[in-house]
């Protein structure tokens, strides 16, 4: 994708030849519900009050689309939550509300790390993170770790990783390969992807119900229960998808030979000159 310094000068000057596409994807920040702060629903509601989703948009350099949903849009089951009940995701954060939350919660000044990998915006995203944090009343300090073996540390039980920097695109195209990142079935003790350590039978149960349908448009209301269920219930902290662009040389027929697919992106064996 065109990197962030150089999207003015590409959108002024190529027009004719670059586009932009909202992926299927869910950016979030994960928060561990077996341990503290996270335990307390009043410090998840006010990590998603706290979340500002407009810092995205400044650190992809505009390539990001904000959003509500733990589902991205343009699967089966996607209903956009509107309103979303922490706030407008195109609006600035109730920081205020946030404060007012962990003072209730008792949790003020606990410290602790938010963990992230050294790629970049991630890294960015997750500093981003542990300073609205520390706005609100923690005092936490980033972890960056290596992409290679990010998410295998976050993954591990025994890093005790609190909260941090999470995403995910689809494996294939179906609501599962999203919500089984929250089904609590799917926890364990290495290699977890359900980083939250969500349990939540309601969550559970709409999940199974939906998966024994085998007609997944007969279960898009399951599936649309379940993502309302873990935003509404503040059990992650999603704030919107990716987009990625293309962008080809003038040589390239752009009109007629750039296919772009919603899963596998850009189809090369499409390209050809002009």
């Amino acid at each position: 994708t065109v990197p962030p310094d150089l999207l003015p000068e590409v959108k002024s000057k190529y027009k004719d030849r670059y586009e932009e596409h909202t992926v299927s994807s869910t950016y979030y920040f994960f928060m561990d519900h077996k341990s503290e702060p996270f335990n307390d629903e009043r410090v998840r509601q006010a990590a998603n009050y706290a979340l500002d989703s407009s810092a995205a948009i400044r650190i992809y350099g505009g390539l990001f689309t904000p959003g509500c949903n733990f589902l991205p849009d343009g699967l089966v089951g996607y209903e956009k939550i509107d309103p979303c009940p922490w706030g407008d995701p195109n609006e600035p954060p109730d920081l205020e509300r946030a404060r007012q939350l962990v003072q209730e919660s008792g949790k003020a000044g606990m410290e602790f790390t938010v963990y992230g990998n050294d790629e970049e915006p991630s890294r960015r995203l997750t500093e981003y993170w542990s300073d609205t944090l520390n706005k609100i009343g923690f005092r936490t300090r980033p972890e960056i770790v290596e992409a290679s073996v990010y998410f295998d540390t976050i993954g591990n039980a025994k890093t005790g990783a609190k909260t941090g920097f999470a995403n995910w695109f689809p494996d294939f195209p179906h609501p599962y390969t999203y919500l089984f990142l929250a089904e609590g079935k799917t926890i364990q003790p290495v290699r977890n992807q359900n980083y939250s350590r969500l349990e939540d039978p309601e969550i559970d149960r709409l999940i199974q119900e939906a998966l024994r349908e085998p007609d997944v448009e007969a279960a898009a209301d399951q599936w649309a229960e379940a993502d309302r269920r873990i935003v509404e219930g503040a059990h992650e902290a999603p704030y919107g998808q990716r987009k990625l662009s293309t962008f080809v040389s003038e040589r390239i027929d752009f009109e007629n030979c750039t296919l772009y697919h919603p899963l596998y992106y850009d189809d090369y064996s499409s390209f050809c000159l002009k």
